[in-house]
């Protein structure tokens, strides 16, 4: 039931005005940054190697800065860790995340953008 609960949010990736990619948000460990050792592979410059995480446990997930070069900002205020919200939005660098209601269409899986 916890992760059911836990699985009914979703975030999505968008880079300018695309909203198509959706990643879910389930329990456990999402790694975002430039490195292709991360989770969500954002292929950009202004985003450190390893940026931020998100961690889902129960029906909370947060995201947490990783010591990054640029910060992480939830509604453009800059964090280092954040209780996410349904409607939070998160700029890392040029990119920002959604965080939706309801689950996603996609499995969490490695994405590159």
């Amino acid at each position: 039931m916890a992760e059911e609960v836990a699985q009914q949010l979703g975030m999505r990736l968008r880079k300018k005005d695309d909203f198509s990619t959706l990643i879910e948000l389930s329990h456990g460990e999402i790694i975002l940054g430039r490195s292709t050792e991360c989770t969500i592979v954002i292929e950009d410059s202004t985003v450190s190697a390893r940026h931020a995480r998100i961690y889902t446990y129960l029906s909370v997930s947060y995201i947490e800065d990783m010591d990054s070069s640029n910060g992480t900002f939830i509604n453009e205020n800059k964090v280092q860790k954040h209780i996410l919200k349904p409607d939070d939005v998160i700029r890392l660098g040029k990119f920002q995340l959604i965080v939706d209601k309801g689950r996603a269409t996609s499995e969490n899986k490695k994405n590159y953008f």
